[in-house]
C-alpha cells in the first residue's frame, strides 16, 4: 500500500473519529460512559451497515470500534464481513453475506471474484450505472477534500457524471498474467493468474471478463503449455492480439512491436510499443482523450504547445496537426524507446521545424524551461499515477502559460495537483471524466485550468 492510499484512509478515519475511539453519542474520551471494546481480530466476523464509498474500490463501514473498509459492498448494505487486516484505526474487510441488498447489486460474472479472491476487479458486484455512480461521488469527493472546492462549484463541474464508454467487459487489451498450475482428475495443466488482493497468492484467472476476449483465449492456450513460473504477457494492438512468456529463468519470447492506428486530421499515424510498454488500455480512451484536448483546447495555426509526458506521443501529433507550420510543439517524455518512436513518427509527420522531442525527465526539463523557453499557449499534462506533483506545477506556475490540460487517472492526485495549481492562480473551469475501467474504481479524467491573471 502507498502513501497516498494511506492517506486517504487516514483522511476518512478522521472523519469518524468518534467511532474509531469507540465512544457512545456524547462522551468523551475517558468519561464514566464510554464503553471500552475489543480490538477486531483477523477473520472475525461482523455484521454492519454499510456507508458511502471510498477510495480504492471500498465501501466504509463501523460498528463503533475501528472504520471498515469493505470490499465487495454496496452503501447502505446490511452485511456481514471477515475482518482481513487490522491496522491501528481501521480493519480492512470483506463481504461474505448479504442479509439486505443494494437494488443495483447483481451477481458477479466471474468465479474469481469472491472473498479472498482476485484483487483485479472491484465492482463486479454492481451494474454499470452504479459503478459510474460510485466513482463520481469519489471524484468529487477527492476535489472537495484534496482539491479544496466547494461542494456546489463540484457539483456543476462534474454535472455530466462519468461518461460511459459502452465496453463493459473484453475492454483491456493490456493484461500481465502469471503462470501456474491447477490438478484436475487425470489432468494436470497451466492457467493464466492473477494475484489475490494484497497478497502474493495466484489465482485462476481463466474466466476473467476485463479482458480482450480474442486475447485472453490466447493466453489461456498458451498457459496450459507452460509448467514453469513467469509473466504471460497479452496485449492487443490495431491489428491482432499477442501473448508472450517471460519465464522468471531464463530467456523470454520475442515479438515485433505492436502497431496502434490513430486518425490525426488527414493521416492515419502507426506508433509502435513493446508488447509490454505504454498505450490506452481502453480501446476507445486514447480518441477521446485526443479530440477533448483539441476540442478545449483549440489550438491554433502559428501557436506554442507544449505535451509532458507525452509517451510516444498520440497528443503531440494531434497538437502538431492543428499548429501546423510556423507552430511549435514540444514533446517531453522521459523513456528513451517512447521517445524514439514519438521521434521517428511526429518528424515524419510534421517535421523537426514543427516537432521537438525531448527525451528527458520532465521535473528537470522544466527547471531549464522555466529560465529560458517562450510561453506557451498550452500545457498538456498526462502524468503517472501520482500526479504531477508541487515541482511541476510550481515550474508552470512560474512559466504561466495560458491554459492547461491536465489528464488524471487517479481522482485523488487530480484533487492534489487541482490544490497546487489553485496556489499557482489556475482555477479548474471544466473537468470530465470517462468509465475507462469498468469493474474497478479506477478512472480517467480531463481537467482544464486557466490563469486569474495574465501577466
Amino acid at each position: 500500500m502507498n502513501a497516498t492510499r494511506e492517506e486517504i484512509y487516514a483522511a476518512v478515519v478522521s472523519d469518524v473519529a468518534d467511532d474509531v475511539a469507540g465512544k457512545e453519542d456524547g462522551d468523551s474520551p475517558g468519561s464514566p460512559g464510554q464503553v471500552k471494546r475489543r480490538a477486531y481480530q483477523p477473520g472475525e466476523l461482523v455484521r454492519v451497515i454499510i456507508g458511502n464509498v471510498a477510495h480504492g474500490g471500498h465501501c466504509v463501514a463501523r460498528d463503533g470500534r475501528r472504520v471498515i473498509f469493505a470490499r465487495h459492498a454496496l452503501p447502505g448494505e446490511d452485511v456481514t464481513v471477515r475482518i482481513t487486516q487490522v491496522a491501528r484505526s481501521y480493519a480492512r474487510a470483506e463481504v461474505v453475506e448479504v442479509h439486505k441488498a443494494h437494488p443495483g447489486r447483481v451477481p458477479p460474472p466471474c468465479p474469481a471474484f469472491d472473498p479472498g479472491g482476485c484483487g483485479g476487479c472491484d465492482f463486479l458486484h454492481a451494474t454499470s450505472d452504479v459503478q459510474r455512480e460510485l466513482k463520481l461521488h469519489v471524484l468529487r469527493e477527492a476535489l472537495e477534500r484534496h482539491g479544496g472546492l466547494p461542494p456546489a462549484a463540484v457539483e456543476e463541474l462534474t454535472r455530466d457524471g462519468v461518461i460511459d464508454l459502452g465496453k463493459p467487459t473484453g475492454w483491456r487489451t493490456r493484461m500481465r498474467y502469471r503462470t501456474t498450475t491447477v490438478d484436475s482428475p487425470g489432468d494436470v495443466h497451466g492457467v493464466p493468474a492473477l494475484r489475490a488482493y494484497r497478497s502474493d497468492e495466484l489465482v485462476d484467472a481463466s474466466s476473467c471478463v476485463i479482458a480482450d476476449a480474442a486475447g485472453h483465449t490466447q493466453a489461456r492456450e498458451r498457459a496450459a503449455d507452460i509448467r514453469k513460473s513467469g509473466d504471460l504477457l497479452m496485449a492487443r494492438d490495431s491489428f491482432e492480439s499477442r501473448v508472450m512468456f517471460h519465464p522468471d529463468e531464463g530467456p523470454g519470447d520475442d515479438h515485433p512491436p505492436l502497431r496502434h492506428q490513430l486518425s490525426i486530421g488527414e493521416n492515419l499515424l502507426e506508433f509502435e510499443t513493446p508488447i509490454d510498454g505504454f498505450w490506452q488500455v481502453h480501446p476507445e480512451l486514447i480518441g477521446r482523450i485526443v479530440d477533448t484536448v483539441l476540442a478545449w483546447g483549440d489550438p491554433r495555426r502559428g501557436q506554442v504547445w507544449w505535451d509532458l509526458y507525452a509517451g510516444v506521443g498520440p497528443i503531440a501529433a494531434a497538437l502538431a496537426d492543428r499548429v501546423g507550420p510556423g507552430g511549435r510543439v514540444v514533446a517531453v517524455e522521459s523513456s528513451s524507446v517512447a521517445a524514439d518512436e514519438a521521434r521517428r513518427v511526429l518528424q515524419a509527420t510534421y517535421g523537426h521545424d514543427v516537432v521537438t522531442v525531448e527525451r528527458r525527465d520532465v521535473r528537470r526539463w522544466i527547471r531549464r524551461a522555466r529560465e529560458h523557453a517562450a510561453v506557451p499557449d498550452g500545457v498538456v499534462l498526462d502524468p503517472p499515477r501520482t500526479g504531477a506533483g508541487k515541482p511541476v506545477i510550481e515550474a508552470l506556475g512560474a512559466i504561466r502559460p495560458w491554459q492547461i490540460l491536465l489528464v488524471a487517472c487517479d481522482p485523488v492526485a487530480l484533487g492534489r495537483d487541482t490544490r497546487l495549481l489553485a496556489d499557482q492562480g489556475y482555477r479548474l473551469v471544466r473537468i470530465r471524466s470517462w468509465d475507462a475501467f469498468p469493474q474497478t474504481h479506477h478512472l480517467e479524467a480531463m481537467a482544464q485550468f486557466l490563469p486569474d491573471q495574465i501577466s
